[in-house]
């Protein structure tokens, strides 16, 4: 009817099956748009139909299988430029997976804030407002200077976790990182159970405490040169001595720096009975590639590396003991860390790992292999954005994970056909759908995510 704002949804080529999703969901039509590729690879968009005077949403996720994530965003920008110079009243990006969200910081020298380039770009492209679903970290909102509306899979997984887990009363949320803690404990409160954290424990760290310790049974001073530096100290001449407040009844310590590696010597002779000491026999593992850059030694040990070159090894509790000659392992890395639980208690229970994204999933196996050790009866994982890159489908069909639930911001039916059932795809379009609504009607967004906010859906 001529002179009524009404609700036009336009999509590009990144997710159509959720557009039509989300356009029945509000009983409305797809307004026709076709986007296609010059021979040049350059992009054209075409719109079928009037936007003037109309409230538009335009509907395009970061990532895709049919598409580069570039190629998603120069769609996005693109139809969002036609609609401004083709006078819509208001122009709203929906971006379910926003593209370049874990670029949200200069964490190392020259690293470039491309999410804040990305928010630029939508503003410039003539973006009025912006919705999307479980940022990677939450300050991407501040990067904008249009509103946004950061929604929130909580009460959909959480919907799932209740309807689907098997005795979930007695389940515990997992974060696989510290970074996900607040999310965690978010859904574990929400569903009234116990939440827990595994935590990098960095080899460096470890062997800064063994070497403390062994050097405290020998007599020696455990204050390190820097400590001396820092005290305002200056370094000892060679075969001088110092006092070690720490050690017993204030004994002289000789100075490493003169005579201390020759006391340590003799005290270790001693001990053998004059025998020279020997270095602890060292362990070499033989690792076969499970898949995804992911390893497995024959002690059962899932190994990867991170995006800085590190190793990462699974592991169990905090408190399991240590076993004997796994500080003479094969690897010198002092940089190494090894998963560990830091905070909870998953023996003889559900595990629920949470997470915003999953990309290589080689993160989501270490983690899943450290609940296996920490004693956790099952383990579920449920992920709001399945990226699963690589060959993240053959990595998940060899973990013993029960099933891998994520939401369908991302395209992935073809790839839950070949997961042997362990991955479930979750329908967001419902939440997508009525925040399209209200946000046309000018209504609380806040009441979708209610306590029980999931019983609407």
């Amino acid at each position: 009817m001529p002179g009524v704002n009404s609700i036009k949804l336009l999509t590009g080529n990144s997710h159509p099956e959720l557009a039509q999703l989300v356009a029945d969901r509000l009983g409305i039509p797809l307004t026709p748009c076709v986007c296609k590729k010059f021979a040049d690879q350059s992009i054209d968009v075409r719109i079928g139909s009037s936007v003037r005077d109309e409230d538009v949403y335009v509907l395009q996720t970061g990532n895709s299988p049919y598409l580069d994530p570039n190629d998603s965003l120069m769609e996005l920008l693109i139809l969002l430029s036609a609609c401004k110079t083709a006078s819509a009243r208001r122009i709203t990006a929906v971006i379910p997976s926003f593209p370049y969200s874990r670029h949200d910081k200069k964490d190392k020298s020259r690293a470039p804030i491309t999410a804040k380039l990305v928010a630029n770009m939508l503003t410039v492209a003539g973006a009025d407002h912006v919705i999307t679903l479980d940022l990677h970290a939450s300050q991407i909102q501040g990067f904008f200077d249009i509103p946004v509306d950061n929604l929130t899979s909580e009460p959909s997984v959480a919907r799932w976790i209740r309807s689907q887990v098997i005795g979930w009363r007695d389940s515990i949320i997992v974060s696989p990182d510290a970074g996900g803690a607040k999310r965690a404990t978010s859904l574990a409160d929400a569903l009234g159970v116990d939440f827990a954290l595994i935590n990098r424990n960095r080899k460096r760290e470890q062997n800064k405490r063994i070497r403390a310790a062994q050097r405290t049974a020998q007599g020696l001073s455990t204050r390190s040169s820097t400590d001396d530096l820092r005290s305002g100290l200056s370094t000892p001449m060679s075969n001088s001595f110092i006092i070690d407040n720490s050690a017993p009844h204030h004994q002289l310590q000789q100075n490493a720096v003169g005579g201390a590696a020759a006391k340590l010597s003799a005290m270790k002779l001693g001990e053998a009975g004059g025998a020279t000491p020997t270095a602890p026999e060292r362990h070499h593992h033989v690792y076969s590639d499970v898949a995804n850059g992911v390893q497995c030694n024959e002690t059962g040990e899932w190994i990867m590396r991170d995006d800085e070159g590190r190793r990462v090894r699974s592991g169990g509790s905090k408190d399991r003991p240590t076993e004997s000659g796994t500080e003479a392992d094969d690897t010198d890395e002092e940089t190494e860390t090894r998963m560990e639980i830091l905070v909870g208690d998953v023996k003889g229970k559900v595990a629920i790992l949470v997470d915003d994204m999953v990309d290589t999933g080689r993160t989501l196996a270490l983690a899943a292999k450290t609940l296996e050790e920490a004693g956790a009866a099952k383990v579920y994982a449920v992920i709001t954005h399945g990226l699963l890159s690589g060959k993240a489908i053959d990595l998940l069909k060899k973990l013993s994970l029960e099933k891998l639930v994520v939401t369908n911001t991302i395209a992935n039916t073809e790839k839950a056909s070949q997961a042997e059932g362990k991955l479930e795809i979750m329908d967001v379009s419902a939440v997508i759908g009525e925040t399209i609504r209200r946000s046309h009607h000018g209504e609380s967004i806040s009441q979708l995510f209610r306590q029980d906010a999931e019983m609407m859906f």
